[in-house]
């Protein structure tokens, strides 16, 4: 059961369009049974999603990072494959660049599911929109690369796991999508919306996220304007 905040509806509405849109698709997201509006706030009750988060798979079994890495990137270009519904454009929460395919924009190891069988599921979807297709590779290569880290975390191995991850991912991708060409703008876009998403979080409780995360961020970003 998924419960969201009364302004929230958009989003709801977006995210039951998406799921609809993707399982009719063949690909690994969550069945929506039953969609309603409980006083005043929307709600959805999605099917269970079996596995677990795949950044904990690669953590408890590191040899599993190029297998998991190779098939998280070809379910990705398999969401690409999808044309984006026309009635999500209306619903999209910011502009993107032009283009008719459906984006997740929120494809890291922690939105996507993973057994001893591969990719099971790829969940939240509420950041999907309907664009360029490298909006969400930039979008995807600056989580995997600048996203903050837990304090404590050693930073070999965790630069280690990501770059492998990585280069994983961009195998499984480029054997079913493509390769990635003329990226330079597409990732000063995605850093310059990292850096606003996550500025204002910086100092909140239970945010670990520093202000030396965020200066890597905006040399990112000014590398590729």
């Amino acid at each position: 059961m998924r419960v969201f905040r009364q302004d929230q509806t958009a989003q709801w509405q977006r995210e039951v369009q998406v799921m609809q849109a993707a399982v009719e698709h063949g690909l690994p997201v969550p069945r929506v049974h039953a969609s309603t509006v409980w006083q005043g706030r929307p709600a959805l009750l999605l099917s269970w999603c079996p596995g677990r988060p795949l950044l904990e798979e690669v953590r408890a079994r590191p040899w599993r990072v190029w297998a998991l890495g190779v098939a998280m990137g070809r379910v990705h270009a398999r969401i690409h494959g999808v044309p984006g519904p026309d009635s999500l454009r209306a619903l999209q929460p910011r502009p993107l660049p032009a283009g008719d395919a459906l984006l997740h924009l929120d494809y890291h190891p922690l939105n996507v599911m993973s057994s001893h069988r591969g990719i099971t599921c790829v969940l939240d979807w509420a950041n999907a929109a309907v664009g360029d297709p490298r909006a969400d590779l930039a979008r995807t290569v600056t989580l995997l690369r600048l996203a903050p880290a837990p304090p404590g975390t050693p930073a070999l191995l965790l630069t280690g796991l990501r770059r492998l991850l990585e280069l994983a991912w961009r195998t499984g991708y480029q054997q079913t999508g493509g390769r990635f060409q003329d990226m330079a703008p597409f990732y000063a876009w995605a850093g310059a919306m990292m850096e606003a998403d996550l500025r204002p979080k910086l100092g909140r409780p239970g945010v670990w996220l520093q202000p030396s995360d965020l200066e890597r961020i905006h040399r990112w970003t000014d590398r590729w304007k």
